[in-house]
């Protein structure tokens, strides 16, 4: 620090004085005039610690801000009505700005070290209890001005628009930034197995990346998964493990698990759930309207059902979704997974459609506290954390795999095949058959280092001079079977699968 020396002259104490406090005032005006403190919102917005956002509102660009351009081109809105609507939703973003100050200045209330994920999510409630009603009234407003004709189409979207509070200059980009890269997907029938070659980009415009919860943006994957064309069943199920659930159709994949631990101790055993209580609704740690968010990797992927796929299949097939099965996607042992309309008869394809729902039910009672051995986050069993619930044959459609065997339009004469539910686990966490190990996830982002914050499961494919993993193994045996009263798996074997370009990089 400058040390300024004050002559010892006559009148010198009441100088010294007013310097004193001259330069009291300019370090208040420094302090106040700072950046606020944005929690959860990385130094421009991507990886690395919380850091500082703006220290006023984000500025709007009307003509390429994600919601404005969703609203115009759905709605077909008039001159009088753009303007109405980019009038509202600047007052919106203003007003979201002053309370996301209010919220900042609370801090996470903790000096050691980032903060947990239940500290976010306290923090994330405080935010939208106020931001809530702010964005009630906006669609309220927004109705306002439509006509009636408008009006339904704005009841179908407006889910999909991202009214999150801004925070920071890498979110204020993402969301002035269309959406540009493109959806590439190939299947191929090859040697006895399924191969998928896909860039990881879905067939819709995603919601917005860096979002709320989520600092990665969306990049081109180099994913090849492979399975069998003739998958057969195993006597018992298999978790997951190190390995994605599937592949969607449109080449995105299904990841449903997290890296968010409590206390961020990954050997506390209490892994918490990307849809859940403590990550409230219209955070979830990020998720879009597909359920799906961005891996430090830039990988986008799913944790529940992909809607924005669901919606273009229907629409293709010329459907209204729930009106038919619909198959979305692959899972790394062979089988199809639907939607989760199926018929209500597993065996009959003429029965009415229904809404399948799983057989997991939340535990009842409390979790271990941290006194107990080992401790534990205490607490209810509310549905926060994956260990809070436990299989119970029988009270669902579905088996413990979230699947079932049954007839489909692309299996007339039968197959297992697997659910992406509306309730937990949504995306299956086990294998009915056996998984190609082309399905391997690798945990390492660029440049090294556990995964950060809210992001899933790990990396799903690894980075140019990966080494290849194992290949699957030569010569499947024979399927032993479906589970207890299910038919015999559809096929005689797995066959060896190739070398994986998808594993880890070498050291």
């Amino acid at each position: 620090m400058v040390q300024v020396k004050i002559p010892n002259l006559p009148g010198a104490f009441l100088v010294k004085r007013v310097f004193v406090c001259l330069l009291c005032l300019l370090i208040f005006l420094q302090l106040t005039m700072a950046p606020e403190y944005s929690f959860g919102q990385p130094p421009g917005g991507r990886g690395g610690p919380p850091g500082r956002g703006e220290n006023r509102p984000p500025e709007v660009d009307s003509e390429r801000d994600f919601n404005l351009l969703k609203m115009k081109t759905v709605l077909e809105l008039d001159r009088d009505q753009i303007e109405s609507v980019v009038a509202r939703y600047k007052k919106l973003r203003s007003d979201q700005f002053i309370v996301v100050q209010e919220v900042n200045r609370g801090g996470f209330g903790n000096d050691s070290g980032p903060p947990s994920p239940e500290m976010r999510a306290k923090q994330e409630t405080k935010l939208k209890e106020k931001v809530d009603p702010l964005n009630a009234l906006f669609v309220a407003d927004i109705r306002a001005v439509l006509n009636e004709s408008q009006r339904a189409k704005f009841a179908e979207v407006v889910d999909e628009l991202e009214l999150y509070p801004v925070r920071g200059a890498a979110q204020a980009e993402a969301l002035n930034t269309p959406f540009q890269l493109k959806n590439s997907v190939k299947f191929e029938e090859v040697d006895g197995l399924r191969v998928v070659t896909a860039n990881g980009i879905p067939d819709y415009i995603p919601g917005v990346f860096p979002g709320r919860g989520n600092p990665a943006a969306i990049t081109e994957q180099r994913y090849v998964f492979r399975m069998p064309l003739k998958p057969t069943l195993s006597a018992t199920a298999t978790p997951h493990r190190r390995l994605l659930a599937g592949i969607a159709l449109n080449g995105v994949v299904f990841d449903p698990g997290t890296a968010e631990m409590w206390r961020n101790d990954p050997r506390s055993g209490w892994r918490q759930e990307a849809i859940s209580p403590l990550t409230i609704s219209g955070a979830k740690m990020g998720l879009d309207a597909s359920n799906a968010h961005v891996q430090p990797s830039g990988a986008y992927h799913y944790h529940a059902l992909p809607t924005g796929l669901v919606k273009r299949l229907a629409k293709e097939k010329g459907l209204k979704v729930g009106d038919a099965m619909i198959q979305i996607g692959w899972s790394p042992d062979g089988f199809p997974i639907y939607d989760y309309h199926c018929y209500s008869k597993a065996d009959d394809a003429t029965s009415p459609i229904k809404e399948m729902h799983s057989s997991y039910r939340l535990r009842q009672g409390n979790r271990p506290d941290e006194n107990a051995t080992p401790p534990g986050p205490g607490g209810a069993f509310d549905g926060t954390y994956t260990q809070d619930f436990e299989y119970v044959a029988g009270s669902g459609d579905l088996d413990e795999c979230n699947g079932r065997y049954g007839v489909t339009p692309e299996f007339p004469q039968g197959t297992y095949y697997y659910v992406v539910t509306g309730e937990f686990p949504y995306i299956s966490r086990m294998f009915r058959g056996t998984p190609n190990t082309s399905f391997a996830k690798n945990d390492q982002p660029p440049g090294g280092g556990r995964p950060g914050g809210a992001q899933g499961g790990g990396q799903p494919g690894g980075p140019q001079g990966g080494r290849p993993g194992p290949g699957g193994p030569q010569g499947g045996r024979p399927g032993p079977g479906g589970p207890p009263g299910g038919r015999p798996g559809p096929g005689a074997g797995r066959p060896g699968g190739p070398p994986n370009p998808n594993g880890r990089p070498t050291p």
